[in-house]
């Protein structure tokens, strides 16, 4: 595989993309002389279409680049969405791709398939070419029966095609341009073939699709079996043509497409099965490695229960490239899906006997099977194994969590007479823990009871409607139509900034409130295009310029700098006087003071981040950024804390960088050039085919696009201010550098005068002072505990006169007041030894709150339990609590019914005596 400038296609605009060349791949040897493997089939496809004047393009990452409604990526034809509408200009007219796919979440979710079949997939690669305007069904047919019949060369006899109810020209097209006889094509629905839109709104379309014929052993045997039929799988369709000519709207309204065109998909793995004539997906060349990287960790052969293999090689496979791109587990959104995956491979792992972690020893067949043509997997292959690896160990607490309160459920069952153990405590059990409801259901059978699988479903169902319409898309806005047309119009702003902060340009647009005007008045704001900026747009974590605007009829302040569309730079612009019209000549001023702390704060993350690797490792990776005038905050891969003193390394080794002075340089280069050097990327970020790699002599190596000094020595001082924890696997330091280095410096020093000042000190022995008046605030605080407890439970009142016997069983419920929680535990003590055998109910109002303690003594937990008698009697002040068998606490926040509650105290206890 090498890189080349491609060619222009026919109507292709673009001066040329880098893009991936193959060496050409003659017909495939299928039919018994050997067994094509799945790369060679990827290859063959892009070639095939190369030649035909489509430009290769890269993968767009599983999470889409430019369509905030959509979970994944979910098909090939999702980087394209913007060229089919006209929202953009299109940069070519024909496009192939093998796209990296993922369906596990949202409208498009295989999830709960995989394994159960011999197809799905949550991860898979699409093959695909694709049209904007330029060929349409003829030719779309045409090839695809080409490559079928002549590169591939499947059997003409065994293929079948089903094209949408309404198409008839579709069908014509089949029966004149390929040698398809009309009793081997079949009209369906919309259901089989009607296609899209990917997400909400955008390009649809009625589809054709190719099957081929497995044979009448695979069918079901009816006379009208056929492609669609329901009963079996005979009919696999392996290649699906869409015919994108409408634009859905969001009023549900088609509107024919600006450019309409071809979007084609076929499942790499699919096909490969197809042709390598192997009877799942799991079997074929690409995936089966796995499945025996995997059967080499237990004694349970694959064939004895493949579905467990099937789910965790697709699993695998999906949680190694949603990492390489950039997501990370969570509780919400892709990354709840992430974990979810993670947490259901580990389940299944179960199965074969794989109790402690594993998945993170599969992974590097991943890697290893794809990273050749996905580099992003290699270069993430230690951040993979760590974060997998990880998830893992948390999963393990989380089984734990989850044995602990199923025993509690049993343990209440029992008492109640119960057998059937409730679906919304197996789906709580679920979905807070990530405990699997089959491994629920053995543990619950193996203690004698049934489980309520419907009253799960139902639960579940639920989870989802909700988790549907809870998504709201990715967080970024939709663009609005005007900054598209004025991409299209004006082209990219040329960006000088790199060399200087001040220059004369011209307005060329200028928007407000969403809309083109001519002119920007006093005090109005908006926001400008011009023909040429030093201004910086926010980018790759760093914060867009602020600066002036000074024309000959009116002047404004820049407070931002941003791009929605491509590399048009647009100004958000406040006119403080006169007023700007588009066309005029104005020169723009950037705030020098903050570009250059931001661009100390800049460098100093690149510096930062060599020094977390050479202290803490390898598999540190840049997870995020901000890199603002006034500080810097840098995320990243790492597993555990950092104590005080690596952070303290960590500092040192940066500012040593800064003081070796080292010249900072920048070039251009072709992607894979870059990488080859070692060039470090930001995690899950798509680049352009031509980078900037910044390089500080050799000390640092990154893509970045960014301002920088010209020399480490011009930062001055490097000072972290803080480091914690932001998601599973990624923490985040936080420093200053420069000026506001100085200022941060300067204002804890006064800090620590002022305290000195206040406390009699010196600053030197600050420390000991403090500590001292520590020391005395809790030797106060445990004689203040002592009065409490005397003033609760001394002789002013006599509580034992109090004490009921309730089924033979001394019960005493008072309240106290001005007791906080630990006062009426320590009252409780004192009480329990007086009572000896009992139920005491305690309860105070203090500030507006109730706290309650419930103590049993333990002679009488097997009878009554604490903690069932305090989930009674919170409830009554608002509130609610837990705790052990023999004692348990709870909160409220209704001090009113206090004197309700502890009355109502011994009723409860006898209810459950």
């Amino acid at each position: 595989m090498t890189e080349r400038k491609a060619p222009r296609p026919p109507g292709c605009a673009c001066s040329g993309l880098y893009l991936l060349e193959y060496a050409p791949y003659p017909l495939l040897p299928i039919n018994g002389e050997s067994v094509v493997k799945s790369d060679e089939i990827r290859a063959s496809f892009l070639d095939f279409f190369r030649r035909r004047g489509h430009v290769v393009e890269r993968s767009d990452t599983v999470t889409p680049s430019n369509d905030p409604t959509l979970l994944f990526t979910s098909a090939g034809m999702v980087q394209f969405k913007p060229y089919y509408t006209g929202e953009v200009a299109v940069p070519y007219r024909r496009a192939t791709t093998s796209q990296k796919c993922l369906r596990a979440g949202g409208k498009a979710n295989d999830l709960d398939e995989v394994g159960k079949t011999k197809r799905h997939l949550t991860l898979f690669e699409m093959l695909g070419n694709f049209s904007f305007g330029d060929y349409f069904k003829e030719q779309a047919i045409q090839w695809a029966w080409e490559y079928t019949t002549t590169i591939l060369k499947m059997d003409p006899e065994t293929l079948w095609v089903s094209v949408y109810e309404d198409d008839d020209e579709a069908e014509q097209l089949w029966l004149s341009e390929t040698d398809v006889p009309a009793s081997r094509i079949v009209r369906l629905g919309a259901k089989e073939n009607f296609w899209g839109p990917a997400g909400d709104t955008g390009a649809c379309g009625p589809c054709s699709e190719i099957h081929i014929d497995r044979g009448a052993a695979e069918g079901c045997g009816a006379p009208d079996c056929a492609p669609g039929c329901e009963r079996c799988e005979r009919f696999l369709e392996f290649w699906n043509l869409v015919f994108p000519q409408y634009d859905q709207q969001a009023d549900g309204s088609r509107p024919p497409l600006k450019n309409r065109g071809i979007d084609t998909g076929m499942g790499l793995e699919r096909l490969a099965a197809i042709l390598q004539n192997v009877e799942t997906v799991f079997d074929t060349d690409g995936i089966f490695p796995i499945i025996e990287a995997t059967q080499a960790m237990t004694k349970i052969k694959y064939a004895e229960n493949p579905v467990p293999y099937r789910v965790i090689a697709d699993h695998a496979r999906a949680l190694c490239f949603m990492i390489a791109d950039g997501i990370l587990p969570g509780n919400e959104g892709r990354g709840y899906v992430e974990r979810r995956l993670l947490r259901r491979a580990a389940r299944f792992g179960r199965e074969l006997g794989l109790t402690k972690p594993f998945l993170h020893q599969v992974c590097p067949t991943v890697i290893d099977l794809m990273g050749h043509h996905y580099p992003e997997l290699g270069e993430s292959r230690v951040q993979i194994e760590k974060i997998v690896h990880t998830e893992e160990e948390r999963f393990g607490s989380t089984l734990a969590r989850g044995m602990d309160i199923l025993g509690e459920v049993f343990e209440k069952m029992k008492q109640q007479g119960d057998t059937l153990v409730p679906g919304d405590e197996l789906f709580r059990l679920h979905d807070t823990y990530g405990f699997p409801l089959d491994l629920a259901t053995d543990i619950a059978e193996d203690n004698g009871f049934d489980v309520d699988r419907q009253g799960f479903d139902a639960a579940m169902r639920g989870q989802r409607e909700k988790a549907r319409s809870a998504w709201s898309g990715s967080g970024q806005a939709a663009v609005a139509p005007v900054y598209n047309q004025i991409h299209d119009e004006l082209g990219e702003t040329a960006f000088e900034g790199y060399d200087t902060t001040t220059l004369e340009t011209t307005v060329t647009a200028i928007v407000r409130d969403g809309e083109r005007v001519e002119e920007l008045s006093e005090g109005q704001t908006g926001e400008l295009v011009f023909a040429r900026t030093p201004f910086y747009a926010e980018a790759g974590g760093q914060t867009g310029d602020t600066g002036t605007v000074d024309g000959a009829d009116g002047n404004a302040v820049i407070t931002g700098t941003r791009r929605l569309v491509g590399k048009t730079t647009l100004h958000q612009a406040e006119t403080r006087r006169g007023t700007l019209h588009v066309g005029d000549t104005v020169t723009l001023h950037v705030d020098e003071a903050k570009r250059r702390n931001t661009e100390s704060h800049h460098t100093a993350t690149h510096l930062l981040q060599a020094a977390l690797q050479n202290v803490l490792g390898s598999h540190v990776h840049q997870a995020g950024s901000l890199v603002a005038p006034d500080r810097l905050r840098f995320d990243f891969t790492h597993f555990e804390g950092i104590d005080a003193e690596r952070l303290q390394d960590i500092e040192r080794l940066v500012n040593s960088y800064i003081r070796q002075n080292e010249a900072v340089s920048t070039k251009e280069m072709p992607l894979d050039a870059a990488r080859a050097e070692g060039a470090m990327a930001l995690f899950g970020e798509k680049y352009d085919d031509v980078v900037r790699v910044v390089q500080v002599g050799g000390t640092s190596l990154e893509l970045c696009g960014g301002t920088h000094v010209d020399r480490t020595g011009v930062i001055g001082y490097f000072k972290i201010t803080g480091e914690s924890a932001i998601s599973s696997g990624v923490r985040r330091i936080e420093a200053v550098c420069g000026e506001p280095c100085v200022d941060y410096l300067q204002e804890r020093e006064r800090q620590m005068a002022q305290t000195a000042h206040l406390l009699s000190a010196p600053a030197e022995a600050l420390c000991g002072r403090v500590q001292a008046l520590l020391d005395e605030n809790k030797r106060l605080a445990r004689e203040v505990d002592k009065w409490k407890q005397a003033a609760a439970t001394g002789g002013a009142v006599d509580y034992m006169s109090q004490v009921q016997e309730i089924s033979g069983v001394k019960v005493l419920a008072v309240q106290l007041d001005g007791q906080d929680g630990k006062g009426l535990r320590m009252a409780l003590d004192n009480l329990r030894d007086k009572i000896g055998s009992g139920v005491i109910i305690l309860g105070s109002a203090d500030g507006g709150k109730v706290a309650l303690c419930v103590g049993v003594t333990k002679d009488l937990t097997g009878r009554i339990k604490a903690g069932d008698i305090v989930k009674q009697v919170a409830p009554i002040v608002g509130g609610g609590g837990g705790g052990r068998p023999d004692m348990a606490q709870a909160g409220g926040k209704s001090p009113e019914k206090l004197p309700e509650a502890i009355a109502k105290a011994p009723e409860i206890v006898a209810g459950l005596l």
